[in-house]
């Protein structure tokens, strides 16, 4: 099954974002970074499509897309997006506009998906992502330990997950944030924007899937990453690392 296969792999970069800590390795842990942001999309996708078709090659073209502003951004960092995020989208909605057997919804979903990841690729490769990399890896972390282990005391669901999901990223978010130069007013600020959109940017993602119904045995770990990866999109939507750091 490849969610399995997928699952493995999260595992492993998520292994390897350590390794870079310990080595010191800034390229290694921001291409680990995006091949879970990348894995995030593809294990998306294939909840709306059926890749034993031939709707294996839109996921494909889907996963280009949102790779497009890591090759872009590389090649050259002083490049709008702007122009090349419409003329993408505009082609992607085209193309399944063309399609004989469209499904509104799952076009929607995948578009959403989609658009997410190419921001969140190319928020990972900016310089103020890049600065505070380590930073950010620490928390990543120390909330997939956090979250795994309560999955497996099953603490965080029913009618307190809301509330765990905030607290646990306000309470890392300003833990960490204790142990550098930052000024705990924007740590507060920082720490409580990230957290709420976090939360919710995850019950978005727990909307949006469809697999649950087929592999109800992964849903607790599909919840994990989705998560973690609500917590980079948080941290993208809210500029907490500027905040932090003083630059409003």
């Amino acid at each position: 099954m490849i969610q399995v296969q997928l699952r493995y792999f999260q595992y492993i970069l998520s292994l390897a974002i350590f390794a870079g800590i310990v080595i010191s390795s800034t390229p290694l842990i921001s291409a680990c970074f995006v091949g879970l942001t990348l894995i995030w999309l593809t294990e998306t996708l294939i909840a709306q499509f059926d890749i034993n078709t031939e709707k294996f090659y839109v996921v494909l073209v889907l996963l280009l897309i949102a790779f497009s502003t890591v090759s872009i951004k590389s090649l050259s960092p002083d490049t709008s997006l702007s122009y090349l995020f419409s003329g993408l989208l505009i082609v992607t909605l085209l193309y399944f506009l063309l399609q004989p057997d469209i499904n509104l919804f799952k076009v929607g979903n995948s578009l959403f998906a989609t658009v997410i990841a190419m921001l969140v690729n190319g928020f990972i490769v900016d310089r103020a992502f890049q600065e505070n990399i380590i930073y950010v890896s620490f928390m990543t972390l120390l909330l997939l330990f956090l979250k795994t282990l309560a999955t497996y005391f099953n603490v965080q669901f029913g009618n307190f997950q809301f509330f765990f999901n905030f607290f646990l990223v306000f309470i890392i978010f300003s833990g960490i944030s204790s142990f550098y130069d930052f000024v705990i007013v924007n740590i507060l600020i920082a720490a409580s924007a990230t957290a709420l959109f976090t939360t919710f940017v995850t019950f978005m993602f727990i909307k949006i899937r469809s697999e649950y119904k087929l592999t109800s045995k992964l849903s607790d770990q599909i919840y994990i990453f989705d998560y973690l990866f609500a917590f980079i999109c948080a941290l993208y939507i809210v500029d907490s690392l500027n905040i932090v750091n003083g630059l409003f």
